[in-house]
């Protein structure tokens, strides 16, 4: 599962070359993932909506998602934007944390940010 594509994220690292694919790819993988955890189980999909703003329900109570010319599910902007900053996070910064963006164990603050209006919260 990764939640944008290799070009998008090239792109976001205003790379135009090809020879950190296979790495870049990994990071997407890895902040994807770390994405899909902090959700739990909120979804990382764009929810269709009606005028009111409302999310729009199929005939079982479930959000209808937006989907592209594929049939696919469309990511959310701020899924989209959260593994983008945590691939350039990862890219930039690979060994170490030197500007104390985030804690070990924890999301960069930019990316919480981002997910936690669509996170499901724990339950105490």
């Amino acid at each position: 599962m990764m939640y944008v594509t290799l070009d998008r994220a090239k792109q976001h690292l205003n790379m135009d070359h090809d020879e950190d694919d296979t790495l870049i790819t990994t990071y997407i993988q890895a902040a994807s993932g770390a994405v899909k955890n902090y959700l739990k189980s909120g979804s990382p999909y764009e929810v269709e909506r009606d005028s009111n703003d409302d999310p729009v329900l199929d005939s079982n109570g479930n959000p209808e998602y937006f989907r592209d010319s594929s049939g696919d599910k469309v990511v959310a902007g701020a899924v989209e934007a959260a593994v983008l900053i945590m691939v350039g996070h990862l890219y930039k910064d690979r060994d170490e944390n030197p500007d104390g963006a985030f804690e070990q164990g924890y999301l960069p603050k930019p990316v919480t940010a981002l997910l936690y209006p669509l996170r499901t919260p724990a339950l105490a």
